[in-house]
């Protein structure tokens, strides 16, 4: 049935009560109720010693056969000169992976979840038609495609039939479900559920395939501070137009090694964290961008810096964003709160549309064995529709 004037215009209203309370939640509701959402007693045992033989393993993927480059909200597909643009992706072979790239109601169409579960589609699909025995293949997804990549791992997960644990690279760039900053431990379950009707709050501990996260400082949606203040937050959301979608292009060179971070989790796979630092405050940004002269807005940058730092437990010293790749790293109340959220029965992959729910993924165990068997060779369009979501 054809939208009507009305339905046009409530809408585009929906869309802005969206953005508006977006910013005033996050602004305010977080940082009310930071006690009640971060809880210290969850325990989570995870990390590295320094005898692990890859603690210092901190090494970007050697040049790969080709990439799957998943694109963030709105960008439904990508074109050769946006891919080309991309600094991270450690191939010369680029595939852009269609998908909804959806999030009502920001964007009209499909929820958070649905627009997910179809990109897991996808990406398991272009697996089966480009993977070949021996080749080594990046995944590449930045904000809503990074957590297509985390779905996806969890669908191929305990597959026989999946690419071994050499043969793939997830590179996750921007990723607002990383296990400190992502923004999504922080929603309430409610916001969640039943607003973007998804229910992965972090990304899966074990996958068995090593894992490349990319963050650029102060991204609200891939760096929240995990001990929020009015200062940090209202930074952090100013980082969304500043540190967001410009980690594409993030220079992993330029990265102190104190920036850089490595976890071996309990398969054996690497995870490696580069923290990219930011030179300005994103909250002072517009004055630059409006023509403050340098040295008044550098001033300013100083003095509210520390009341930003104050916000994120990382901060041991005023610059020091990471800890040393060598080192031993301890887990926050917020990296605590993720690594149980991930235990929650296996972090479900909803595969919901706005008019009705459909179950989990990940209460349908024995349906991914069926839907992701025999990946190699090729995967069939049969095969790839019986993991798409549900209409």
């Amino acid at each position: 049935m054809p939208k009507t004037p009305q339905d046009r215009v409530r809408s585009e209203a929906l869309r802005r009560a969206w953005l508006f309370s977006t910013t005033s939640v996050v602004a305010a509701g977080l940082v009310a109720a930071a006690s009640a959402v971060i809880h210290p007693a969850q325990a989570g045992a995870v990390g590295r010693t320094a005898g692990d033989p890859h603690a210092s393993a901190a090494a970007v993927p050697t040049t790969a056969a080709a990439a799957l480059i998943v694109g963030g909200t709105t960008f439904s597909t990508m074109d050769p000169a946006a891919m080309a643009e991309l600094t991270t992706t450690f191939a010369t072979t680029l595939i852009s992976v269609p998908y909804p790239a959806q999030l009502w109601p920001y964007t009209p169409g499909e929820y958070l979840g649905a627009s997910v579960a179809a990109g897991v589609n996808s990406v398991i699909g272009l697996l089966g038609a480009t993977y070949s025995v021996g080749s080594h293949l990046i995944v590449w997804g930045i904000s809503q495609g990074a957590l297509v990549l985390n779905a996806t791992q969890q669908v191929l997960a305990g597959n026989p039939s999946a690419p071994p644990p050499h043969a793939l690279t997830f590179v996750r760039v921007a990723d607002p479900a990383s296990a400190i900053g992502g923004m999504l431990n922080f929603l309430p379950d409610l916001v969640l559920r039943e607003v973007l009707r998804f229910d992965m709050r972090t990304a899966p501990a074990d996958s068995p395939w090593d894992n490349l996260v990319i963050t650029n400082q102060y991204d609200a949606f891939a760096d929240f501070p995990d001990r929020p203040t009015v200062v940090s937050v209202l930074n952090a959301i100013a980082g969304l137009f500043t540190r967001h979608g410009q980690t594409a292009t993030a220079d992993l060179g330029t990265v102190p090694a104190t920036n850089i971070t490595v976890s071996v989790n309990s398969l054996g796979a690497t995870t490696t964290t580069y923290l990219v630092p930011s030179p300005f405050l994103p909250l002072t940004q517009p004055l630059r961008d409006a023509g403050v002269p340098t040295e008044v807005v550098d001033r300013l940058d100083g003095w509210l810096r520390p009341l930003v730092d104050a916000g994120y437990s990382r901060t041991g010293q005023p610059d020091s964003d990471s800890v040393p790749a060598a080192a031993p790293r301890t887990r926050t109340a917020a990296a605590r709160r993720a690594a149980t959220a991930a235990g929650r029965a296996t972090a479900d992959i909803p595969s919901r549309t706005r008019s009705a729910r459909i179950t989990p993924a990940a209460s349908r165990v024995s349906s991914r064995s069926t839907a992701v068997k025999n990946i190699l060779p090729r995967s069939t369009p049969t095969r790839a529709k019986e993991l798409s979501c549900t209409k």
